[in-house]
């Protein structure tokens, strides 16, 4: 079996039960079942995903070092079968534009998107037309669903944004003309987007952070530097602290459908990451400058083994300090029962 071309476990054929030996009278046709766990790493599963059943029936001649194929023998996968997820953990740590490149996530929870606002320009223009009905169409790709159910709006308004993903395409100017933008990772100065200096307590927060955070003056460099902007965005709706917006902006509407036909290049595609993604002319380059979140649940004993898992110098002191604190009555039991013992002796 493999996934994506990466290959992850070999299964035998079940045979016959070995009590089914031992009877006898198993001569003519017969079947058999059998059960197997295969485990799918999630570095390796994307927007669009490709699970392989490769079929080897090559029958071993022990007098001869060599196999042979048999004519006789068809493999097929059941019509009627079924990949079921329902007893899948959904949780994905956010803003994360890796996923929305790779399958709209998390506008595509909903297949119609009707848990989805597209927020555009009071006048768009050709461009951004464009651009919102290719991205439509991708969101439609990796669902197998028509978009129907997607709303969309001119204004930023709370009300309606409450409850709701909101996707945003349009230029940079958007970020500093909307109470959408209030906690964006950016904001515009001098006409320039900017990425927003983080307080004393969100940057004691990054230093214990296991995801790696980009430095703010080298991202504002680049920015400064680019003659023009083109790229993504994400963080946290504002309205709504379990929801997410991801804004497609440009200085040129016109390179908007662009931007989004890009995302179907793998290696750019591979590119998009973090929250903040911008055209370099390569290419996409792409930054962690704003606050993470969780999205989804997971059961309070899996987010506790997530949580050291990804801090590994936190773990080794937390099994020290597990050890100390059962080491430490042990130690006093054993001490009093050494006293005892002494005081006996020397009482006899």
């Amino acid at each position: 079996m493999s996934i994506n071309n990466q290959y992850l476990r070999t299964l035998p054929l079940a045979g016959a039960a070995w009590w089914k030996a031992l009877i006898g009278g198993q001569d003519g046709a017969s079947s058999s079942q059998a059960r197997a766990k295969v485990e799918l790493p999630n570095y390796n599963l994307f927007g669009q995903n490709e699970l392989i059943f490769d079929y080897n029936l090559i029958l071993g001649t022990k007098k001869k070092c060599e196999g042979t194929l048999p004519e006789n023998v068809h493999v097929a996968i059941d019509p009627d079968s079924a990949i079921d997820l329902t007893h899948a953990y959904h949780a994905q740590r956010m803003p994360s534009l890796a996923t929305f490149a790779n399958a709209g996530y998390p506008f595509t929870i909903s297949p119609d998107l009707a848990e989805t606002v597209v927020v555009v320009p009071a006048s768009p223009d050709l461009g951004i037309v464009e651009a919102f009905l290719a991205m439509m169409g991708r969101f439609g790709d990796s669902t197998g669903a028509a978009t129907t159910g997607v709303t969309v709006t001119q204004a930023a308004d709370g009300d309606r944004l409450e409850g709701h993903d909101v996707l945003v395409i349009g230029i940079p100017q958007t970020a500093g003309a909307s109470a959408l933008f209030a906690g964006a990772p950016v904001r515009i100065e001098n006409g320039r987007l900017r990425v927003v200096e983080r307080n004393p307590i969100e940057r004691v927060f990054g230093l214990i952070s296991p995801y790696g955070d980009s430095d703010v003056t080298e991202t504002n460099a680049f920015l400064t530097t680019a003659a023009r902007f083109e790229g993504f965005v994400s963080f946290r709706s504002p309205f709504d602290s379990a929801r997410t917006v991801v804004a497609m902006l440009s200085t040129d509407p016109t390179d908007l459908p662009e931007l989004i036909q890009g995302l179907a290049e793998q290696r750019i595609n591979a590119q998009v990451q973090g929250d903040l993604s911008v055209t370099n002319g390569e290419g996409m380059r792409s930054f962690a400058v704003g606050q993470t979140y969780w999205s989804g649940s997971l059961p309070v004993w899996m987010r506790i083994g997530w949580w050291f898992s990804e801090r590994p110098l936190l773990m080794a002191l937390s099994g020290l300090l597990i050890a100390l604190l059962l080491a430490g009555p042990l130690y006093l039991l054993l001490s009093r029962q050494q006293r005892r013992r002494l005081g006996s002796e020397d009482a006899a």
